[in-house]
C-alpha cells in the first residue's frame, strides 16, 4: 500500500479555503480500516468522500497508510461548524474481495470490511488474534492470492500459516475455500473440520460444511453440523439459515424449514441472500399456503427481478394465481 507523500491540488484548494474561513480550523483526523478477520488490507482501499446537496465533497482524504490508518480533512465549508460534528466524514469504501461499505469516518474510529461471500463472524476468532506474527503474515499473502483467485499462491501461503499454528482457524477456514475451488471437496472438508476444531465459535467452517453437505447431497450432516452453529443464534449470519432450512426441506421437515428459512429473512436486512424467500415460497406451497406462497415468490421476483431463474418463477406464480393450479 501507498503512503500519498504530498497533497493533491483538491486538498491545497480545500486546505486554502478553510484558512479563508473566518470562523473555519483546519484540522486533520485520523481513523482506522481493518479487515473482520484481523488481516492486513492486502491493498490501498478506494475511498470516496460524499456530496453535499450543494454537490461539495464533505471531506478530502489525505493519506493512507500501510496499516489501514486513513488521515482525512473535513470541509468546514460544506455545512455549519459545529464542535460535535466536525470530525464527521461519509465515505464509500471499495477494496477488491470486499463488500462496498457507506461509513462514516470519526476521530479514532474504526471501519470493518467483510469479504464478499460468506460472513466471517461478528466477533474475530481468537485465533486469529492470538496468531504469531510469521502465521499472520502467511495467511495475509494467502488472503490476498486468493482474492485474486490464484488459487496455488494461496494455498501455499493457508498450508504456511497452519504450519506455523495448527489453531489458526480462519487460516484453516480459507485453506478449505481455495482446495474447494481446486475441485478437491474432501480435503477441503478436513480442513474446515480442523477449523471447528481450532475454535468452536467461529461461524464460518460450520457454513461452508453445511453448503458442501447439501452439495453432496447428504441432509442429515447439513442439518447435523448447521444445527451445530444455528444453537449459537448467529444472527449475522442469514446464510446458515438458509442452508439449514434447505437441508430441512430435503428431508420434507418443512416446518422445521420454515422456521429456518423466516429466521433468515428477518436478519437478511441487506437482502444478501434474495432466494430465501424462493425457499420460503417453495416450502408454504408444500405446505398448501397459496397466499404466502404468492407473496414470497413475488418478493424473491422483486428483489431481483432478472433471477436466472425469473420465468420459472413467474410460471409457478402463474400456477398459482390460477384456480386449482400448482397444488
Amino acid at each position: 500500500m501507498r503512503i500519498h507523500s504530498a497533497l493533491p491540488l483538491g486538498i491545497l484548494v480545500l486546505t486554502a479555503a478553510l484558512a479563508a474561513a473566518p470562523t473555519a480550523r483546519a484540522e486533520t483526523f485520523h481513523a482506522l480500516i481493518v479487515t473482520e478477520d484481523g488481516t492486513p488490507l492486502p491493498r490501498e482501499p478506494q475511498i470516496i468522500p460524499m456530496l453535499t446537496n450543494s454537490l461539495v465533497q464533505e471531506c478530502v482524504i489525505i493519506n493512507v497508510f500501510g496499516s489501514g490508518s486513513v488521515q482525512y480533512m473535513v470541509n468546514l465549508r460544506s455545512r455549519p461548524y459545529d464542535p460535535a460534528t466536525v470530525d464527521v466524514c461519509s465515505v464509500t469504501i471499495r477494496l477488491k474481495g470486499y463488500r462496498a461499505v457507506q461509513a462514516t469516518l470519526r476521530n479514532d474510529a474504526t471501519i470493518v470490511l467483510k469479504r464478499i461471500g460468506l460472513h466471517e463472524g461478528s466477533t474475530v476468532s481468537a485465533t486469529a488474534l492470538n496468531a504469531p506474527e510469521p502465521a499472520k503474515k502467511a495467511y495475509g499473502k494467502g488472503v490476498e492470492a486468493m482474492t485474486d483467485e490464484k488459487w496455488a499462491a494461496a494455498q501455499k501461503n493457508f498450508e504456511k500459516a497452519v504450519g506455523i499454528d495448527p489453531d489458526y482457524a480462519p487460516a484453516w477456514s480459507d485453506l478449505g475455500q481455495v482446495l474447494k475451488e481446486q475441485a478437491k471437496a474432501e480435503e477441503a472438508r478436513a480442513a474446515w473440520e480442523h477449523a471447528v476444531q481450532s475454535d468452536p465459535k467461529y461461524i464460518k467452517p460450520y457454513i461452508q460444511l453445511t453448503m458442501l453437505d447439501l452439495e453432496q447431497k447428504r441432509p442429515e450432516d447439513a442439518m447435523e453440523i448447521g444445527g451445530r452453529a444455528i444453537a449459537m443464534n448467529p444472527l449475522e449470519f442469514p446464510e446458515l439459515y438458509y442452508y439449514y432450512a434447505a437441508a430441512s426441506f430435503n428431508l420434507k421437515h418443512y416446518d422445521q424449514a420454515e422456521q429456518s428459512v423466516r429466521r433468515a429473512i428477518d436478519v437478511d436486512t441487506g437482502h444478501e441472500v434474495p432466494r430465501a424467500e424462493l425457499l420460503l415460497g417453495t416450502v408454504l406451497i408444500a405446505k398448501r399456503d397459496r397466499t404466502g406462497a404468492l407473496e414470497h415468490l413475488r418478493k424473491y421476483l422483486e428483489i431481483v427481478p432478472k433471477a436466472p431463474d425469473a420465468d420459472q418463477v413467474k410460471r409457478t406464480i402463474a400456477a398459482l394465481e390460477t384456480p386449482g393450479g400448482a397444488k
